[in-house]
């Protein structure tokens, strides 16, 4: 008769990735981050490579034009996305020796109730535009 161990052992040897794409790796974001409706599309994408540079090796060097060119966003973008990042308390920005690179933190953030952002106001009773004002 067969032990639980090694059934389960035989069963997990037969989990065979077929797709590239895992093979590539992945990053795991966090549900939190992914919910926050007060975060940019933009910080979202910021925290998950944050993510996948930190976990490569428990820490990252990476400049932030480097980032921001495998996210596909101008180098002030992503700065503004690390300060949005910062500012809410999802990581912290350390810069002891002014001669070195900043070192990001990842924080502990228990979940919050989250706020949802305040998204701009459309006039709604604008009277429709007709074919004579389009024109002038």
């Amino acid at each position: 008769m067969q032990k639980v161990g090694d059934i389960a052992k035989n069963r997990v040897e037969r989990v065979i990735f077929e797709n590239k794409m895992m093979q590539a790796g992945f990053a795991a974001l966090p549900y939190l981050v992914m919910r926050d409706t007060n975060l940019s599309l933009g910080a979202r994408l910021t925290y998950a490579f944050l993510l996948m540079y930190a976990w490569q090796e428990g820490s990252c060097f990476t400049r932030q034009t480097k980032m921001a060119d495998a996210i596909g966003v101008s180098r002030r973008a992503l700065q503004r996305y690390i300060y949005e990042l910062r500012n809410t308390e999802y990581i912290a920005i350390d810069r002891t020796d002014k001669r070195f690179n900043n070192t990001y933190k990842i924080l502990d953030k228990g979940p919050t109730k989250l706020k949802k952002r305040k998204r701009p106001q459309f006039e709604l009773d604008a009277p429709p535009m007709t074919h004579r004002m389009r024109h002038r």
